[in-house]
């Protein structure tokens, strides 16, 4: 898959030829010579998350840190089955490699598995060779009995997911209301009140997932008073074949759908069951962020719109986060990148790096501290 995107990049001119020829070092060494790391958008966001447009404070660098010893991170994500968290996974090894820091990485299984989780996190928090703890929460609230009382011990700061405030020292990530209310308001755009109706089935992800909550409540709102329709509503785990089924129980339900709307599992399934029943240029298909599959389905049209939370760099955020407050610095309550509505016109404005892992990426579950 990584290494078609590659080529798919090259063609489109985001990749040059020397990054094809080694996918992995030749990723690496054009990454470095033509985005530097120091340019992150930062966006600091304050009060309401699931405000429309967020009351961001943009300040354009997430400072370095030096660190003083080998601290050692333990991350627990809900699982690594699909190339989103893998992003997150490429850029948390790549930053904790470039600060001598050492990362332990557990997954859960799932947003289903929140047992699963806590016992992850039980092992975190009993290894006293960890000296912070990341969190992918599987659930908002599931995870506080464990995790407000570790705080005044070490760094606890909740990684992409959003968590109970009260539960951690603070938060990298995004308003994920906004992802649903940036694809929401699009669609509202392109159907207000008053035109023809839009019908849609509207796939947000895991039913029990914090995060599908904030990017319902965000699409709900945006597309609120328009003749937007939604028709279907499915929810499920963002593995492919889950979501692949939930595409084909749609499409046999409804004979006349004008949209496919969610998760980017979804939208990547929906492009082959699409042409498998000729329906390509019938059933537009929107996806509320972006993975391998995604960005290249925008790149050839097959997906209309998406918007992008780069997730590289939240994992990137994370570790530099987690390094400050283990250096004794103060760290702002919720930072993370801006959140940015993209389609094959405006994608190439962005860093591939900033949204995806190279080719050949594979999950990485350890990482040594090199730090003396």
């Amino acid at each position: 898959m990584q290494t078609a995107l590659l080529a798919t990049l090259f063609a489109a001119g985001v990749v040059s030829s020397a990054a094809l020829a080694s996918p992995a070092a030749g990723y690496a060494d054009w990454l470095a010579e033509r985005w530097p790391v120091e340019r992150w958008p930062v966006e600091r966001w304050r009060g309401d998350q699931r405000a429309p447009e967020g009351a961001g404070q943009a300040s354009g660098i997430f400072e370095h840190v030096a660190a003083s010893r080998p601290w050692r991170l333990c991350a627990v994500y809900p699982h690594l089955k699909d190339s989103y968290w893998l992003a997150v996974n490429f850029g948390m090894v790549e930053e904790a490699r470039a600060l001598g820091l050492g990362l332990q990485v557990l997954e859960s299984a799932g947003y289903e598995h929140l047992e699963r989780q806590r016992e992850r996190v039980r092992a975190c928090l009993a290894d006293e060779g960890s000296d912070a703890l990341l969190v992918g929460t599987v659930s908002y609230a599931g995870l506080n009995d464990l995790l407000a009382p570790e705080a005044a011990r070490r760094p606890v700061l909740a990684l992409v997911n959003d968590i109970d405030a009260s539960a951690v020292q603070g938060k990298v990530g995004v308003p994920w209301y906004q992802l649903g209310w940036k694809i929401g308001r699009w669609l509202a755009e392109r159907h207000p009140a008053g035109s023809a109706g839009a019908d849609i089935a509207w796939l947000p992800g895991p039913q029990d997932a914090g995060w599908v909550d904030f990017i319902d409540r965000g699409f709900r709102d945006a597309i609120a008073d328009s003749a937007v329709r939604i028709v279907a509503v499915r929810g499920g785990d963002t593995g492919r074949s889950i979501q692949r089924q939930l595409v084909e129980e749609v499409l046999d339900a409804h004979s006349r759908l004008d949209y496919l709307v969610g998760n980017a599992p979804m939208a990547e399934a929906a492009i082959a069951e699409l042409r498998r029943r000729a329906r390509e240029g019938e059933v537009g298909i929107v996806s509320s962020y972006v993975t391998p599959g995604v960005y290249s389905g925008l790149l050839r049209g097959r997906i209309l719109v998406s918007v992008s939370d780069f997730p590289v760099l939240q994992g990137r955020m994370a570790v530099r986060q987690a390094l400050r407050a283990l250096e004794g610095m103060e760290i702002e309550p919720h930072v993370g990148p801006g959140v940015e509505l993209v389609d094959a016109a405006t994608l190439k404005r962005f860093p591939a790096h900033w949204m995806l892992p190279p080719a050949g990426f594979v999950p990485v579950y350890e990482v040594a501290p090199t730090r003396p």
